[in-house]
């Protein structure tokens, strides 16, 4: 006899568990995958706007972004506040990334703080958003292995 020894359900159990144990170990690497496929693209990105919030940083007046509610940012605030508008819009392809959501949430908190009545004067502090940037490339570069 075929089952010689082991009945139908002691097969059939063994069948379909080492099929599920190879089908969750397979979406486990495919997930691992992703997620190191994902940190890699996201590292130039945030590498380049955390470099921007640095070099802001430096000016001693850089850390507080001045603006009026309504109106187009200054000259000099104009190309800082459109790499970041971009950046926190590109952010949305790396949600699959836990250190990703953090940011994002931390970047949307600070930014809805203050008065934002139209006409209002908000004296917006970068220095969460830079601080949160510089723990999000920390976690990178350990999770890539960088160090």
């Amino acid at each position: 006899m075929f089952f010689a020894g082991m009945d139908f359900v002691t097969f059939a159990t063994s069948v379909l568990g080492g099929g599920l144990a190879g089908g969750c170990i397979n979406v486990l690497f495919n997930r691992l995958s992703l997620w190191r496929d994902l940190r890699t693209k996201f590292y130039p990105v945030l590498n380049n706007i955390y470099s921007a919030y640095v070099i802001r940083m430096d000016n001693p007046q850089g850390r507080y972004w001045v603006t009026i509610v309504g109106q187009n940012p200054s000259n000099e605030d104009e190309e800082f506040v459109d790499h970041r508008s971009n950046f926190i819009s590109d952010l949305i392809q790396f949600n699959e990334l836990k250190e990703v959501r953090k940011l994002r949430k931390v970047i949307m908190e600070n930014s809805v703080k203050g008065d934002h009545t139209p006409g209002a004067v908000i004296n917006h502090d970068l220095g969460p958003e830079c601080k949160a940037l510089g723990n999000c490339l920390h976690t990178l570069h350990k999770k890539l292995n960088l160090d």
